[in-house]
């Protein structure tokens, strides 16, 4: 699943080609990605892009008449641009037909991305939207530490809740508890005020370093441009389950959280203080 350093390397592609551009017209090729595909066919037709943003695993595309596109990606949802001109990409989805021959195009083999369409002044009351926690990458160390303050349980689950912080799934997740030097099996109650600042920054970290590498690429994800991120090139644990620890040689223990395979160091990362 693309997480926040793969959204935000899409945005960093996306906002420049989608700004001051316009929507000519919408084809929706499954409808049923798309809430209420008749309104959004109709209500963004000859609309000019505002804004593009981000909050946590979300893409917001702010249209003219206060109206916002909201896309998440999902499973293995990627966003991907073209000429009209050129041949169909593998999985089109949905196709947003652009100014200058161009064509935004929602590619997702699963189907299980989805797109609607808010106001954008009511974006806090959209049903999803209201449930997010600050961005992962945004928050503040005083936030954060507030917030786990609050949490009780262990930390990977407690780190993919998205109520908790968003944008965070099991790639970063697991790669954080590492840099961390913690079991993703702590206790939040068991972890004194240094390891929490030391989690903080790990996570802060973790996704600065997969947004310079231009996210993590191991099964579907490509930037809009098509080409695939570095970040899975230098991961310490995710996906390396039995192999040897990249620092000090232990074998990678494995265990499932939240029906997730999770990777750690038995070594390198402490289950008790």
């Amino acid at each position: 699943m693309p997480e926040l350093p793969e959204v935000e390397t899409t945005l960093k592609a996306l906002r420049p080609l989608l700004l001051a551009n316009r929507f000519l017209k919408v084809e929706i090729l499954r409808p049923d990605m798309v809430t209420d595909p008749a309104k959004v066919r109709r209500l963004i037709k000859g609309l000019r892009v505002i804004e593009v943003k981000r909050h946590g695993k979300y893409l917001f595309i702010n249209l003219e008449k206060k109206l916002t596109l909201i896309l998440h990606l999902r499973m293995s949802g990627r966003l991907a641009i073209r000429r009209v001109s050129e041949p169909e990409l593998r999985h089109e989805r949905i196709r947003f037909h652009l100014e200058k021959g161009l064509i935004l195009v929602f590619n997702d083999p699963r189907t299980l991305g989805r797109i609607s369409l808010y106001p954008t002044d009511s974006l806090c009351k959209h049903p999803s939207l209201k449930k997010l926690g600050p961005d992962a990458i945004s928050v503040s160390e005083k936030d954060f530490l507030k917030r786990l303050s609050n949490r009780k349980g262990i930390l990977k689950a407690v780190l993919l809740n998205q109520s908790f912080v968003a944008g965070i799934g099991n790639i970063y997740t697991d790669e954080a508890c590492f840099k961390s030097g913690l079991d993703p099996r702590r206790k939040i109650g068991g972890l004194s005020i240094s390891e929490r600042r030391r989690f903080y920054r790990a996570i802060i970290a973790t996704l600065r370093k997969g947004i310079r590498n231009m996210g993590t690429s191991i099964s579907d994800f490509l930037g809009l441009h098509g080409k695939p991120g570095k970040n899975q090139n230098s991961l310490w644990v995710y996906g390396r389950k039995g192999k040897l620890c990249r620092r000090c040689k232990t074998t990678l223990k494995s265990t499932r959280i939240q029906q997730r395979t999770t990777v750690w160091c038995p070594k390198c990362q402490r289950k008790e203080p």
